[in-house]
């Protein structure tokens, strides 16, 4: 079988490789003339040979013998034969390193084509290759591009200037390059120019961005109508960081750009806003009338039958109370329910309706609310129950009326409408008094059937039952029941609930639940094989066995008042700076820097697709280049103290996703004198260390651990090295 198996391997391989030399041969053979189709448009007879082989390569086979074929083809005059076979290029460039001359020769010829769309082709496939050798290369044509005639070319100049950053950051931060891009920022094309603001903020990120001075900002804002109403987002998130140097220059600005809370895409009305609230942090004076400038064109949006849009204005509204409490108290009715509003939208309004509720519009808007209670949806009909308790908490006077409303909804027999209120009441017996529920306790002997008391209701209900329900006449009745079908109701909780509850109500009534609590007692000690369940009616006998007036100090119910946090959101909102408006910590409700990936970790993680193999330690001849400088980045120091187990490598493995991943191929390969420990020792010596190294199946795997002095970064490595193959695999990731 395994013979078999290895034949139809190798009969499989050497298929595959006959495929590859007879397209090479295809590729030679084919004519190089280029005709005219019936549409007009220049055909050569070698482009569906060119398809055949990114076909091939997509499929996995290895194509790199046909690499000097494919540069050859690339010269003609077929624009879409041209991209097929830069394509190709781009993508075998590592494996073929010593024919890229070729290629780059061919670039440099089509750099100086009258077609600009060649010329753009060209620079973009010349800095997509991912070899440091060649950025020289890359830099000139970079900064020739930049003054090119075409606007296509020098957008294509800037996008690719950040790809040749990544490869070589040393050598374009060296170079004239970043000058000339300011100098571009003047370019007649707003395309051009924001394409340049893009590039410089990525490749300046380790220095918080571009400049943004008092002449780049006017000049952008002068211009701020010519761009795009995407670009306008983009420039005014830039501008966000200039700092006017008076209070005249600000105001200047807002009337400047005062039309952009009135246009037409919300995403400029939210980038206008959050200038705006920029630009006045310092001027607190000016905040109230702010707020109420930046509230009328959100309001506004709120109309829009799009709920992402709805949602995301929603939650720029609920950041604005906080400093605000007064600023929506009168525009209530615009956070109704609406017509087929989808259930996320409507949970946050219910959110804005609890925080704008005041003394004179808490009575309508909890009539508004107690329609959704009845809502098919159960996350609706949960949050509004919710909703209305917590504003008769806010409010007090509105609190009869309230539990008017829970009665009358109690009635309805709704099971899930009475677990619900159930436990919101039990929340509002810890705050109020008790005699205030007086008439809900005349329901609890009629509904009690209607409650799932393997839910939270369960315990919440035998609580209200023997705190406000201790007098009833079927209070007893109902514990009795419960007691007699105490198998049926698993939970733990529910468990120590009624415990608790039996205890209680003896107290209160010792005659008609003696019997009763003996029989409790007795189930729970044959029957219930729950440690907590147990320990409680251990304490509970021996409690009522030593003293019982003690036991009724500790079980009687005193009401006292506590404070709540009615809303979880609104201790982060406290928190939340206003400089986080328009931007996805309003939505996630985290501050940026607990999801925004570190710029210096960004940049760093790059710079390892950059890596420059030199030449290797003569002491270890075990190839011609340097295995430690693989993991290597440019001006990195690496601590000598860290040290780190085997159990946390493996949590911080699988925690952290973001990784860098290579493959290289390493020339005059020695597999004789391949040795784990001088390998381990090369990388010990700069600091580098190993957690685990082994074999694997045609070579040798090691797991290495750094971390970098300053930054105090910790880069995790995964290196394996195959000896019949001569290639290098490398995966990196790092942790702050």
């Amino acid at each position: 079988m395994v013979a078999m198996v290895v034949g139809n391997l190798s009969f499989l391989s050497s298929q595959q490789n006959r495929e590859v030399t007879e397209l090479g041969l295809r590729l030679k053979d084919a004519s190089d003339n280029v005709v005219t189709n019936q549409f007009g448009l220049q055909v050569s007879s070698k482009r569906p040979i060119i398809k055949r082989v990114l076909e091939v390569m997509a499929s996995g086979i290895d194509v790199s013998p046909l690499f000097g074929d494919v540069v050859k083809v690339a010269s003609t005059k077929d624009l879409v034969q041209k991209k097929l076979s830069y394509m190709y290029i781009a993508t075998q460039a590592e494996r073929n390193a010593d024919l890229v001359i070729l290629a780059v020769n061919t670039f440099q010829k089509d750099l100086q084509d009258e077609n600009p769309l060649v010329r753009g082709l060209a620079l973009r496939t010349l800095c997509s290759m991912r070899l440091s050798d060649y950025v020289s290369y890359m830099l000139e044509s970079l900064i020739h591009a930049l003054g090119d005639t075409s606007s296509y070319v020098r957008k294509t100049a800037l996008t690719s200037a950040i790809k040749v950053f990544y490869l070589s950051p040393k050598h374009v931060l060296e170079t004239s390059l970043i000058d000339r891009m300011y100098n571009i920022l003047r370019d007649r094309d707003p395309e051009v120019v924001t394409n340049g603001i893009v590039a410089l903020n990525e490749i300046l990120s380790s220095q918080s961005g571009m400049t943004i001075n008092k002449q780049i900002a006017h000049y952008l804002f002068q211009r701020f109508r010519e761009f795009n109403e995407w670009h306008q987002c983009l420039v005014m998130n830039i501008l966000c960081r200039y700092k006017p140097e008076s209070e005249e220059e600000i105001f200047e600005i807002m009337n400047l750009l005062d039309d952009g809370l009135r246009h037409h895409n919300s995403g400029v009305q939210l980038a206008t806003m959050k200038l705006f609230i920029q630009l006045t942090l310092d001027i607190p004076e000016v905040h109230e009338d702010l707020y109420k400038r930046i509230k009328e064109p959100l309001l506004t949006l709120l109309s829009l039958s799009i709920p992402e849009i709805v949602y995301t204005c929603l939650e720029h509204l609920y950041l604005l109370v906080y400093p605000s409490r007064k600023l929506l108290q009168r525009d209530y009715k615009q956070f109704y329910r609406r017509i087929n509003e989808p259930s996320y939208v409507t949970m946050k309004k219910l959110d804005l309706l609890q925080e704008i509720a005041t003394e004179v519009n808490s009575k309508e808007i909890i009539d508004e609310i107690s329609g959704y209670i009845t809502n098919d949806n159960e996350q609706i009909t949960n949050k509004s129950i919710q909703t209305i308790a917590k504003i008769s908490l806010k409010i007090e006077n509105v609190l009869t009326y309230t539990l008017e409303i829970f009665t009358k909804l109690l009635d309805a027999r709704i099971e899930n409408i009475i677990s619900n209120i159930i436990i919101v009441l039990e929340g509002l017996l810890l705050i109020k008094r008790p005699k205030e529920f007086d008439n809900l306790s005349l329901m609890l002997p009629s509904i009690w059937l209607s409650i799932d008391l393997n839910s939270p209701a369960g315990p919440a209900f035998l609580n209200l039952l023997t705190t406000i329900g201790s007098s009833l006449p079927e209070s007893p009745y109902i514990l009795e029941s419960l007691i007699r079908d105490i198998d049926h109701y698993p939970s733990v909780s529910f468990h120590i609930q009624l415990l608790n509850s039996a205890v209680a109500l003896f107290l209160k009534r010792p005659a008609e639940c003696q019997e009763m609590l003996v029989k409790l007692f007795k189930t729970i000690i044959e029957c219930i094989n729950q440690s907590e369940v147990c320990e409680r009616a251990e304490f509970l006998f021996q409690l009522l066995k030593c003293d019982i007036s003690m036991a009724k100090k500790i079980l009687a119910y005193e009401p006292y008042k506590i404070t709540i946090n009615l809303n979880k959101d609104r201790i982060y909102n406290q928190f939340r700076p206003l400089h986080e408006f328009n931007t996805l910590s309003i939505i996630w409700k985290k501050s940026l820097n607990k999801f925004v990936i570190n710029s210096v970790e960004f940049i760093v993680q790059k710079k390892f697709s950059s890596y420059n193999i030199m030449n290797f330690d003569k002491g270890l001849n075990l190839f011609d280049k340097n295995l430690v400088n693989i993991l290597k980045v440019d001006d990195f120091t690496f601590s000598k103290t860290i040290s780190i187990d085997a159990d946390t490598f493996r949590s911080c493995w699988k925690k952290f996703s973001n990784r860098n991943q290579k493959e290289i191929l390493i020339n005059q390969f020695k597999t004789t004198t391949v040795n784990l420990n001088d390998i381990e020792y090369m990388f010990e010596k700069n600091n580098i260390l190993t957690i685990a190294s082994g074999n694997f199946n045609y070579g040798l795997k090691f797991f290495l651990y750094a971390q970098e002095e300053k930054s105090q970064i910790i880069f995790l490595c995964e290196l394996k090295i195959n000896i019949q193959t001569a290639y290098v695999d490398i995966c990196i990731k790092s942790v702050k």
